[in-house]
């Protein structure tokens, strides 16, 4: 009985340890008329922190991972609101629609910055915030 409620605790601080994301990313592929596809990118802010200036890149790609293209997309400008804690960001692009091409997409944040902080960071799911400047 002791070993269960040692191994239960010892589970329990292991999922907690867990670092969560600060920003939880999302691409959505949506058809339109046949002819055209409309990418939705939602990106969530899970940082703690006010985001006053949020960028990234929208990439297309092949199942061999050679790019395509490769499109800036702005969810939060310097001069908009800023994004708090938990709130959204939801921004899309369009392409046109090949049915023989197997479309693939990611999304890079590229510029994030922080109410009350000059600093300008990068952001990767595996790397955290990196300073690029």
């Amino acid at each position: 009985m002791k070993r269960l409620i040692v191994l239960s605790l010892l589970a329990a601080g292991i999922a907690a340890a867990q670092p969560t994301p600060i920003f939880e990313i999302d691409v959505r592929l949506r058809v339109v008329n046949d002819d055209m596809l409309y990418v939705v990118v939602q990106v969530d802010n899970r940082s703690g922190r006010r985001v006053t200036e949020l960028a990234g890149y929208i990439t297309e790609s092949t199942p061999e991972e050679r790019i395509v293209s490769e499109q800036r997309i702005v969810h939060v400008h310097p001069y908009d609101p800023v994004l708090t804690d938990g709130q959204t960001a939801i921004r899309g692009y369009t392409y046109p629609f090949e049915k023989s091409m197997d479309h693939r997409f990611r999304y890079h944040i590229s510029r994030v910055t922080f109410r009350n902080d000059d600093r300008v960071f990068a952001w990767s799911p595996s790397d955290g915030l990196i300073r690029v400047e």
